[in-house]
């Protein structure tokens, strides 16, 4: 009887934690990787993105969420909640120095045990699953099953091709992808979009139907090389011709009308190495128009295969008990190989033949095409903010938040200031867990989205970012922000983003006591995390350039040196006849 009793009991007691468990939402996390602020079309932009849409009209979007200008430092501070530099993503690898490597804001590395999303979940019983980018430090260092993930799938690199293993920098031999932590190999037929869809949909196959999951899905898309099929690309055609200079102004007359920015915002001026669309041949104007089709016709794509995982939950009869969430990593990219000048084109082009890449017009970004869209147009997709990716203006750090999911309300725009730290405790939040814990530096968003706050951040209160020299304070409406060369000139400047979100106005010299204020935090902030000052030459674009030319060394000095002694010899026997021909 004691042991049926006890029986009893326990059934009893664990029936509401059933109930509990069953009832707690799933989450789903959607990661767009160089997303400009208006590119989703729920947001102004001019790619078809309808799933994006319909969950933006559902719930929430955001007009100031902010990210870090660089991909890893996001995804680490998007996996921990914490400052990227407290979790040794200081940058990414490529625009580290050897000096900088010492320091532990920079190690690339994380230790076993460090908290992640996953981790906290998993220890909650929610299931983990990531399928995509990763991306997150030194290759190999950190893969996602270490830390807290039951499955992953993942490509641990900034890029790379869309098909296969082929790298887009010179940097690396391959891209490198893992399955639970050990080296595998893409498919036949495989395509980025459409291939990580089909993973995440395998594994949630294979889960538990019982407990909740959290899915994190990183698509490449639209990272350079930027790569769709044909179709995709073709139904843009036209869409671009105006050129980025008129496309730049038609954005921002949405993003005024749909109130994602003041009446009073002005666009700042195209960086001086800019292109003029009218000064461009018309062979130019076509080309760039049509990497611009591409870049389109990739976010359709990404949106086509984010619907298919979204009805196979419908199907499931998952979806209703998901949350969504939809964003960006960093603004958009303004790079490219194969467009450079001088000795370092010549290097480039080189390098893009020997490893299969080519720019022709009439299957741009179909396979083996290194396509990208350049600074001009990344200055569309980032409109109405100032420059892109890697810097801290708006147009480098603000990006597209989407939420939606159930018990939230249809909110449309939310105003409020949120940042990348502020997703852990959100999503912890909506868990039913707790949001707040000492290593976690974000704030839960949860009472925006549930209408009963405007805000989580007051006015007086300051948020810091900072990467390659590129840093940056938020506190309520005012920002003070460096940007290093070339893109910027190194000093501070004070912007107040209330009407002027475009940074055309410095208001440092204005409000000379606010501008020193604001500085001081972010030294506190900086001395806190563990931010490392960059030397006044710094620049991050040339110390990725460095880091190619050692990285060659290393691999070829064998055939540099004999090229090297050969090119002596014959400078030296030059020398010899010349002189014999000269003397009397």
């Amino acid at each position: 009887m004691k042991f049926t009793l006890a029986a009893t009991f326990a059934i009893a007691a664990a029936i509401p934690a059933m109930a509990q468990e069953a009832a707690r939402p799933n989450i789903l996390l959607v990661l767009l990787d160089d997303a400009g602020f208006m590119d989703f079309g729920a947001y102004g932009g001019d790619a078809a993105t309808p799933n994006i849409d319909a969950l933006a009209e559902q719930g929430a979007m955001f007009s100031r969420f902010y990210m870090s200008p660089q991909c890893g430092p996001s995804r680490a501070m998007l996996m921990t909640g914490r400052d990227n530099h407290e979790v040794g993503l200081g940058s990414i690898p490529e625009t580290l120095s050897p000096d900088m490597r010492q320091y532990p804001g920079y190690s690339m590395r994380w230790e076993d045990g460090l908290p992640t999303i996953a981790s906290r979940l998993n220890e909650e019983g929610y299931q983990t699953f990531i399928s995509g980018k990763w991306g997150i430090g030194d290759i190999g260092q950190n893969l996602p099953h270490r830390f807290g993930f039951d499955r992953s799938f993942v490509i641990d690199a900034t890029g790379g091709s869309n098909y296969d293993h082929t790298p887009y920098v010179p940097l690396y031999n391959t891209t490198n992808w893992y399955e639970d932590g050990k080296p595998t190999t893409l498919p036949e037929g495989f395509y980025s979009s459409e291939g990580i869809v089909d993973r995440m949909i395998n594994y949630l196959d294979e889960a538990d139907p019982q407990k909740p999951f959290f899915s994190f899905l990183s698509f490449q898309a639209i990272h350079i090389p930027i790569q769709v099929a044909p179709e995709y690309r073709d139904r843009y055609a036209g869409r671009f011709d105006e050129g980025w200079e008129a496309m730049r102004k038609q954005r921002l007359e949405r993003a005024v009308d749909l109130g994602l920015v003041p009446e009073s915002t002005e666009l700042a001026p195209l960086p001086a190495s800019s292109r003029d669309w009218e000064n461009l041949s018309p062979a130019d104007q076509s080309y760039w128009a049509r990497s611009m089709q591409v870049n389109a016709g990739m976010l359709e794509a990404a949106d086509h295969h984010l619907g298919r995982l979204l009805a196979h939950l419908e199907a499931q009869g998952q979806l209703d008990n998901t949350l969504v969430i939809v964003t960006s990593d960093n603004g958009p990219e303004s790079s490219g190989i194969g467009n450079a000048s001088g000795a370092e084109g010549v290097f480039q082009r080189w390098w893009m033949r020997q490893t299969g890449w080519n720019q022709d017009f009439e299957t741009l970004g179909e396979r083996n095409t290194m396509t990208f869209i350049g600074e001009e147009w990344a200055s569309v997709s980032a409109a109405p903010f100032a420059l892109f990716k890697f810097t801290a203006t708006e147009g480098g750090l603000r990006v597209p938040l989407v939420i939606a999911g159930p018990d939230l309300p249809q909110t449309g725009i939310l105003d409020g200031r949120a940042h990348v730290t502020d997703l852990v405790p959100t999503m912890l939040d909506i868990a039913g867990l707790d949001p707040v814990a000492p290593d976690i530096r974000g704030r839960s968003l949860l009472p925006m989205l549930s209408g009963a706050r405007a805000a989580v951040y007051g006015d007086d209160e300051a948020v810091g970012f900072e990467v390659s020299g590129n840093a940056a304070l938020y506190r309520g409406n005012w920002k003070i922000s460096r940007i290093p060369t070339p893109l910027g000139d190194g000093k501070w400047h004070m912007y107040d983003l209330a009407t002027d979100p475009g940074e055309t106005t410095d208001l440092a010299s204005a409000r000379p006591e606010l501008f020193q204020d604001m500085q001081n935090e972010y030294l506190s902030y900086a001395d806190e995390v563990g931010v490392v000052p960059v030397p006044a030459d710094y620049n991050p674009f040339k110390q990725i350039k460095k880091n190619v030319v050692s990285k060659m060394a290393r691999e070829h000095w064998p055939g540099l040196l004999v090229a090297g002694l050969v090119l002596l010899t014959i400078l030296f026997f030059s020398f010899r006849w010349v002189g014999r021909r000269l003397r009397p």
